[in-house]
């Protein structure tokens, strides 16, 4: 049984420092409970959309997220800075990063809450780098089609939708038109400056299927 309880809800991993691909996920840089991934990388994101360097918002090192009981016993060891008992450390339990810069840092104080992030522990313990996921982050919906840009996603979406429904064929045939043309524009731009640029190879195949 984990530590940590929000609303009565268990929160990481089942055993302190035992990590599986089915009880945790990659983030850049290192690995987290599922869930916990789930709002660092949307909290990541969000923060590079704000003008963070993809850099800066990483963890320190290879132990600074999901961390081993063998790790912490290293860390145990060689303290200062201040370290959990081995087999108790929220970084055990994938629920916890040490980031890199004070840059990430401040965001993360900033605009953490809004993720689930806190700097609770880290104010506790004196280390400006560490911060836990302390759950309640409910994900926004993905997009469908998340490689299209805006106006191609609602042109593939309500075509989807009429000609599932057998409706309004004279609309169908404008939103044809409209994704044919940009499935040239596509081609073209792709036969100049490659095809790997911008999502155009599965933007493009996204669109040919409802064109051909």
């Amino acid at each position: 049984m984990t530590p940590v309880l929000i609303n009565g809800r268990p929160l990481g991993v089942e055993r302190n420092g035992d990590f599986t691909d089915a009880n945790t996920a990659p983030i850049p840089g290192g690995r987290l409970w599922t869930e916990a991934a789930r709002a660092w990388i949307d909290m990541r994101a969000a923060a590079i959309e704000t003008g963070v360097a993809p850099a800066d918002f990483v963890p320190a090192g290879p132990a600074s997220s999901a961390r081993s009981v063998a790790a912490q016993r290293y860390f145990w060891a060689h303290r200062p800075p201040p370290a959990a008992v081995p087999g108790t450390s929220n970084h055990g339990w994938g629920l916890a990063v040490d980031v890199r810069t004070r840059i990430a840092a401040a965001w993360i104080l900033n605009h953490g809450h809004r993720f689930g992030w806190s700097w609770d522990e880290g104010r506790r313990v004196g280390e400006w780098w560490h911060f836990r996921y302390v759950g309640g982050y409910r994900p926004r919906p993905r997009p469908r089609f998340p490689h299209l840009r805006r106006d191609e996603r609602r042109w593939v979406v309500e075509y989807d939708r009429l000609h599932a429904a057998g409706r309004d064929l004279g609309r169908r045939r404008v939103l044809r038109s409209a994704m044919r043309t940009r499935r040239r524009e596509i081609y073209r731009e792709a036969q100049r400056t490659g095809w790997d640029v911008g999502q155009r190879r599965r933007r493009y195949r996204t669109l040919l299927a409802r064109t051909k």
